[in-house]
């Protein structure tokens, strides 16, 4: 009885330390957020630079600095032809403007009418019932346009320092990279080096993975809108796409920008129902076989603690939040998985590797040929 109480005490103890240290990790994200996640986007910027930063470093023999000034003017080219596609799309749709105003009144008659017809509610009564709603919302949520905006600037402002910061990551890895060595000193060495790697290999996999599918499904979203006949196919393809950066919920929650859009302005019931078909396609190929096959089993998370990580990362980082917390957690697991004591975390962070639907079917192909010719 008398040896349990202290290891009851040391237990507490512990809890009491890791409750502490994690409201002040939370508070320190919260407070210095404009601050931390322009230097995490830009570590993870960084790492999708770098191969043809590398590849610009050992092979064309470029001196550093100008491998990585040219690596970054060479996406710069390439953002600027995505934004010019972008802008001009833009110009087009404010164009036709006042013609999409028009045909939003007209849907939004043809809705009221229908409400009218089915449940005997006259068109002054549903925009009653509306402005009301509106204004309700407006004031419990307290909307300030100053606040609003300060924060926007903010961000922005924030953002800019991503290309400063990458350009000084890439330029000096080297040196963080040793400063890390050092700190561990000769005893632990071996395994930091080790842990080093798998991260950068990972992260890595996963940044570029992620911008690949990105851009499979910018153009897949172009070609099949413009099929479909839904308007500013290419504009609302780009945000549809970016969204889809958000690990779980992106693709999925990307399908309400055409869906709304088409909904307000076309008022055509077969494009939404084309759109709602082809949204059901796309995700299913995006998560069992684009992402498993191109971004790689390598970032092998368990879902729920994904899906909890991606909430309260939104909660306090917002969208950057939810876009870096995938490697972060895959950095946690590979740390946790080489530390001997830190292994059931883990465990717990991990899930079994799968292989990709495609992969999968290929094996039942080639298990039926098998059988075939026995």
């Amino acid at each position: 009885m008398e040896n349990s109480l202290p290891k009851r005490s040391s237990f507490l103890e512990r809890l009491t330390f890791l409750l502490l240290f994690s409201v002040l990790l939370v508070y320190i994200l919260v407070v210095a957020k404009h601050i931390l996640y322009p230097i995490v986007l830009a570590l993870l910027f960084s790492y999708f630079i770098f191969p043809l930063v590398n590849f610009l470093e050992t092979k064309a023999k470029f001196p550093r600095v100008l491998a990585i000034l040219s690596s970054f003017v060479l996406f710069g080219i390439i953002l600027f032809g995505v934004g010019h596609l972008f802008i001009t799309q833009i110009k087009h749709f404010s164009g036709d403007m006042p013609h999409l105003k028009e045909q939003v009144k007209l849907n939004i008659a043809h809705l009221q009418s229908f409400i009218n017809s089915k449940y005997v509610i006259s068109p002054e009564d549903q925009n009653s019932w509306l402005r009301q709603k509106v204004i309700g919302i407006l004031e419990t949520s307290n909307i300030n346009l100053s606040k609003i905006v300060l924060s926007a600037t903010g961000t922005i402002e924030a953002l800019i320092f991503i290309p400063i910061f990458s350009f000084f990551m890439l330029n000096y890895r080297e040196r963080g990279k040793n400063f890390i060595l050092m700190l561990v000193k000769i005893r632990h060495g071996e395994l930091t080096e080790s842990l080093l790697q798998q991260i950068s290999k990972v992260t890595i996999k996963y940044v570029s993975g992620v911008a690949i599918v990105m851009g499979i499904l910018a153009f897949s979203h172009a070609i099949a809108f413009s099929i479909i006949g839904l308007q500013y196919a290419v504009v609302i393809a780009v945000i549809t796409a970016s969204i889809s950066i958000i690990p779980y919920f992106g693709t999925l929650a990307s399908a309400v920008i055409p869906l709304f859009f088409a909904g307000v302005t076309q008022g055509n019931p077969y494009v939404m129902l084309a759109l709602v078909i082809y949204f059901w396609i796309i995700v299913f190929i995006d998560h069992n076989i684009l992402t498993p096959i191109i971004v790689g089993g390598n970032v092998a998370l368990n879902p729920l603690i994904t899906i909890i990580g991606i909430i309260v990362a939104a909660n306090i980082w917002q969208i950057p939040g939810m876009i870096v917390i995938v490697p972060i957690l895959a950095v946690i697991k590979i740390i946790c998985d080489n530390v001997e004591k830190l292994k059931p975390w883990g465990y717990l962070l991990g899930t079994e590797k799968r292989s990709s639907t495609l992969k999968r079917i290929r094996q039942i192909i080639d298990e039926r040929k098998k059988r075939t010719i026995v």
